[in-house]
C-alpha cells in the first residue's frame, strides 16, 4: 500500500506525462496505455487515479490552467513580470509542454476545448479585476469583453509562434515557434501598447462609440411596437 505522499508523486507524474503527450499527439490519438507507458505505471493505476481518459485530460487542464493564473497574476506586479520573463529567458524548454497542451486545447472543437478557452477568459476577468483593484490597471466599462479581448490576443501568440518566428526572422528550434528570442522582440512592443494605447487620441473610439449609439437606436426604431 503506498502512502498518501507517494500516490500524490505517482499522480503527478502520470498527470506530467498526460500534458506532454497530450500536447504532442492530440486528446485524440493519445491513449491511456501510452500515457501509462511514459509514467512507467500500469494503465491500470492511470485509471485508478482519474477514473477514465477524460478525468485526466480535466486534471491535465486544471493543472495548466492553475499555471497559467499564477503567471498571470505576476504579470500585474513589476517585480514579479521581471523575474517571470527572465525565467522563461533562461529556461524555455520548462514551458514547451504547457504551450503545446494550450496550442492542442484551442485547437480542439469539443465541450472539453471550449471550458478550456472559458476557463482562460474567466482567469483574464480575474487578473484585469485583481489589477483594477491593485491600481495597476485602469478601470475599464466592460471587464468581461476586455478579458475576452486579451485573452485572444496572448493565445494567437501561442497559435501563431512559428509565423512569427519567420516573420521577425527568428530561428527557433521549438515547433510551436516560441523562443527566447521571438519573446525578447515582442515583450517590449507588446507591453507598449498595453501601457500607452495604439492611438494619440480618442477619435476612433468616439466614433466607434458614436456608431454603435446610433446603431442602437435604429435597431429600437426598428423594433418598437
Amino acid at each position: 500500500m503506498r502512502s498518501s505522499a507517494e500516490d500524490l508523486t505517482t499522480r503527478a507524474r502520470i498527470r506530467d506525462a498526460a500534458i506532454g503527450l497530450f500536447g504532442r499527439d492530440g486528446f485524440a490519438r493519445a491513449t491511456v496505455r501510452a500515457v501509462a507507458s511514459l509514467a512507467g505505471v500500469s494503465p491500470g493505476l492511470v485509471i485508478h487515479h482519474f477514473g477514465s481518459k477524460e478525468g485526466l485530460r480535466a486534471a491535465c487542464d486544471q493543472h495548466v490552467l492553475a499555471q497559467t493564473a499564477s503567471q498571470g497574476r505576476e504579470k500585474t506586479h513589476p517585480g514579479s513580470t521581471r523575474q517571470l520573463i527572465q525565467d522563461y529567458l533562461n529556461n524555455p524548454e520548462h514551458y514547451a509542454q504547457e504551450i503545446a497542451y494550450i496550442r492542442q486545447s484551442l485547437s480542439d472543437e469539443s465541450d472539453a476545448g471550449d471550458a478550456f478557452f472559458d476557463a482562460v477568459v474567466r482567469q483574464t476577468e480575474d487578473i484585469i479585476n485583481a489589477g483594477i483593484t491593485a491600481g495597476t490597471i485602469r478601470k475599464f466599462d466592460d471587464v468581461r469583453s476586455t478579458a475576452v479581448v486579451i485573452s485572444s490576443n496572448s493565445l494567437s501568440i501561442l497559435m501563431l509562434g512559428r509565423h512569427l518566428s519567420r516573420t521577425l526572422g527568428e530561428v527557433t528550434p521549438e515547433p510551436h515557434g516560441i523562443g527566447p528570442g521571438l519573446l525578447r522582440q515582442l515583450t517590449l512592443p507588446a507591453l507598449e501598447i498595453y501601457t500607452h494605447g495604439f492611438y494619440t487620441d480618442s477619435r476612433f473610439l468616439d466614433a466607434a462609440r458614436d456608431a454603435l449609439q446610433q446603431e442602437t437606436i435604429n435597431h429600437g426604431r426598428e423594433h418598437a411596437p
